[in-house]
């Protein structure tokens, strides 16, 4: 029941994420969205189990891919036509290059400090707010033709 519920909610942010950053622009809606999964992301890391966890865990998951439709998006709508197959490239090998870093830095919290990935992932977590203003000052797409140079 979670998996499905959990499942039609993130599809329901795929879409939701796309057609409401067409309306109101993708910075706006990509603050948003970094900000929910951020701290849904730390209340499910720090939450005692129940309900509250379940629901951390479908919002979480939720915005993970409400982000993933929204970072491609801006991608490949702020670079001209021809670049932007490199730039999603690059932007892909960034993404696995941060979780690789992501993983050795918990792991090294974990084993250094803290003892517990819980609190080692709200750690490493911690730094990722800073998307929620750093998305500003990328060009917004929203409203531009894709036909000229991005």
């Amino acid at each position: 029941a979670i998996t499905i519920g959990g499942g039609m909610l993130s599809i329901f942010a795929y879409v939701s994420a796309g057609k409401i950053s067409d309306r109101v622009g993708r910075r706006p809606v990509l603050s948003i969205v970094y900000a929910t999964y951020f701290l849904s992301l730390l209340l499910f890391y720090n939450s005692s189990g129940g309900a509250f966890t379940v629901m951390s865990w479908v919002v979480f998951a939720a915005s993970m891919f409400g982000l993933d439709v929204l970072n491609n998006a801006i991608v490949s709508e702020i670079f001209p036509t021809m670049a932007r197959a490199t730039a999603s490239t690059i932007s892909v090998v960034v993404g696995v290059v941060g979780t690789i870093c992501g993983i050795v830095t918990e792991g090294l919290i974990f084993g250094h400090y803290t003892r517990s990935h819980w609190a080692s992932t709200s750690y490493v977590a911690l730094p990722g707010f800073a998307c929620v203003g750093l998305v500003w000052l990328l060009p917004e797409p929203a409203f531009q033709s894709l036909d000229g140079d991005g």
